[in-house]
């Protein structure tokens, strides 16, 4: 996983919009503040709540798919920014990648994330 700058845009939302100070750490656990958002309809039609931005690092030959409690192995494309919607500390994001038939799998955690309330 990698950061994004806080003034990079995914889905048209500034990154600092999103969050401050999110990292990960050698546990696969997120770390930070994601603020709270209104009408996020690049996201989803007037979706709302905490995003978290980042860019999974990945071969560019590889195919990548992520799964969390509302999706289930979705394609990311080439850019490989992912927004995940956070709705618990207890959230998890799988992370699937496949490369010349081999394949990896991590899961990260929301554990260590504050999320600010509307």
């Amino acid at each position: 996983m990698a950061s994004l700058p806080d003034d990079a845009k995914v889905l048209g939302m500034e990154v600092s919009t999103l969050q401050s100070g999110v990292t990960v750490d050698s546990s696969n656990v997120f770390h930070g503040t994601l603020h709270h958002v209104t009408d996020f309809t690049a996201y989803d039609k007037g979706a709302e709540g905490n995003f978290l931005a980042t860019k999974i690092v990945a071969p560019a030959d590889a195919d990548v798919k992520i799964s969390t409690s509302a999706v289930q192995d979705k394609p990311v494309d080439e850019s490989r920014e992912v927004v995940w919607k956070v709705d618990s500390t207890e959230d998890t994001l799988t992370v699937k990648v496949e490369r010349n038939g081999e394949s990896a799998e991590a899961v990260y955690s929301a554990g260590g994330l504050t999320l600010e309330q509307q």
